[in-house]
């Protein structure tokens, strides 16, 4: 039965240890939320004005790297938007700047202005570029729902794991030896798989390191577009989805045979 205990958690990140399930499972569910997370993020950009000594194409650049909040249960799935089921209008928002300076001015991501208040910048104080007096900035950018499989620029979170590590200590000479690499060598969390290693490179056989089976520490880690639990929800969502899809081939599939 697989089970899972968190042993770290705040809103943006989540560690937990993951048993029970094999490792093609896990390894799914780190690239689904690697790549396939949907999230909003600027992706043309209409400018009206722009007397900065930053070029358009950089300004675009930049302003599709901003981090914008995803209200996912506010938006239609992914699958929708793409396939054009829903309404485009659903699936993006619009941002304005309009910056004139009056003296040395840093324009910040928070001068954008967003036409719906659920979709605007995660983090308000990344800068953008700098102007001196005289310089302005008019621009219209358009955000909508993507995947990182497309683009960097709609990744929503990162995900990895390790192998449970098992870790015996034969000599215990080694805890010294080891103290600024791992300080607990017994201890899975403190002492991930390959800290483990690197102490028994330096201990050799005073120190057996194996793994436990079908057993792993599993993080994740948001950008901030929306929290871990939501991430996590959405990524079995999509994985379910592609079980349901490969099934219903695998079945599809059969029939054909045997009709043959």
């Amino acid at each position: 039965m697989p089970q899972a205990r968190v042993v770290e958690k705040s809103g943006l990140f989540l560690k937990a240890v993951v048993e029970g399930v094999p490792p093609t499972l896990i390894n799914s569910l780190r690239r689904v939320i690697i790549s396939e997370l949907p999230v909003m993020a600027i992706d043309s950009v209409v400018v009206v004005n722009n007397t900065s000594v930053m070029y358009d194409e950089m300004l675009a650049h930049r302003l599709g790297l901003i981090p914008l909040t995803t209200p996912l249960s506010a938006l239609p799935p992914i699958e929708d938007c793409v396939s054009g089921l829903a309404d485009p209008s659903e699936c993006s928002a619009r941002l304005t700047l309009q910056v004139t300076a009056d003296g040395d001015l840093t324009v910040y991501s928070g001068d954008l202005v967003s036409e719906r208040p659920d979709v605007a910048p995660v983090y308000k104080d990344i800068p953008i570029v700098k102007l001196v007096k005289g310089q302005s900035i008019v621009l219209e950018a358009y955000a909508k729902l993507g995947v990182a499989r497309d683009h960097a620029k709609w990744q929503a979170a990162l995900a990895s794991y390790y192998y449970y590590p098992r870790v015996e200590v034969r000599n215990e000479e080694c805890r010294e030896r080891c103290r600024e690499i791992c300080a607990k060598l017994e201890d899975p969390i403190e002492c991930t798989f390959n800290k483990a290693w690197t102490c028994k490179n330096l201990c050799k056989d005073g120190l057996e390191v194996t793994w436990e089976r079908n057993k792993y520490v599993f993080w994740i880690e948001s950008y901030g577009n929306y929290d871990v639990e939501t991430a996590l929800r959405e990524a079995f969502r999509i994985l379910k989805k592609k079980f349901a899809f490969f099934a219903e081939e695998l079945s599809r599939k059969a029939s054909v045979l045997e009709k043959l």
